[in-house]
């Protein structure tokens, strides 16, 4: 099977036979990347597609049809769900979970007999906390460690930054709105240790924090707290989805 991870920067793919991996790929949305993805494609066996996108719909279009000419209708899209594989999504519109998020809970909940702390280090950075019962307490989104604000507002076009529910909060969102944290006096790396300390009191018990994202070394570097970087954390996930 091939999974395709389409987040707001950077394509990646996975090629996956028996829950092995035998070749991935990634590319950047530059002006022939839909031609890029078809010709790695064609070359391999695999019959069934499965994706988690964050896409806007010009570029969620261009993929489909991609994915078409290779799959037909051998296609899946994960979407974020209420519920799934013990794990119950903590949005109250549990469809706004960005999916990337979703996916890395599916996975932090098998690899993790426990508490977690999420925090995916990409051009957003993205914070989840996960109870050892499967419940989603909310999270936060920051503009990622290389991220200007001006291109964290553009990759979240459809969010009113206007809205009041955007202020700096003690308490995990459970909205996009309410997830969003701009300090317009500090970068987001600066404020991420308060955060993941102020945070994991709302566990009982000592939280395990994995790690993700092209920034995840650094996060690890500044946290000054035990932490495991898990690369493929929404890889796992959607395979782990994919089984069921």
């Amino acid at each position: 099977m091939i999974l395709l991870d389409c987040g707001n920067s950077q394509l990646k793919a996975q090629w996956q036979t028996a829950g092995q991996l035998q070749a991935s790929y990634s590319c950047a949305y530059n002006q022939d990347w839909t031609q890029r993805l078809g010709l790695w494609l064609q070359q391999l066996p695999a019959k069934h597609c499965y994706f988690a996108s964050v896409l806007d719909e010009t570029r969620g279009a261009r993929l489909e049809q991609c994915l078409k000419q290779k799959f037909d209708t051998a296609v899946t899209r994960f979407v974020s769900m209420p519920q799934a594989l013990g794990v119950t999504n903590g949005y109250r519109e549990p469809e706004r979970l960005g999916v990337d998020r979703w996916m890395a809970l599916i996975a932090a909940s098998e690899l993790v007999g426990g508490d977690v702390v999420i925090i995916d280090a990409g051009s957003a950075m993205t914070l989840d906390l996960l109870r050892a019962d499967g419940k989603h307490l909310g999270g936060a989104i920051l503009p990622g460690i290389n991220t200007s604000l001006d291109v964290f507002k553009r990759i979240f076009e459809h969010i009113d930054f206007d809205d009041p529910a955007i202020a700096e909060t003690t308490e995990p969102g459970c909205s996009t709105e309410e997830a969003i944290h701009i300090n317009y006096t500090h970068n987001s790396i600066d404020l991420l240790p308060g955060l993941v300390n102020r945070w994991t009191s709302y566990f009982d018990n000592e939280a395990t924090i994995l790690l993700a994202g092209g920034d995840a070394v650094e996060v690890q570097s500044v946290l000054q707290m035990p932490a495991r970087i898990v690369p493929d954390l929404v890889f796992l996930g959607m395979a782990r989805l994919a089984a069921q």
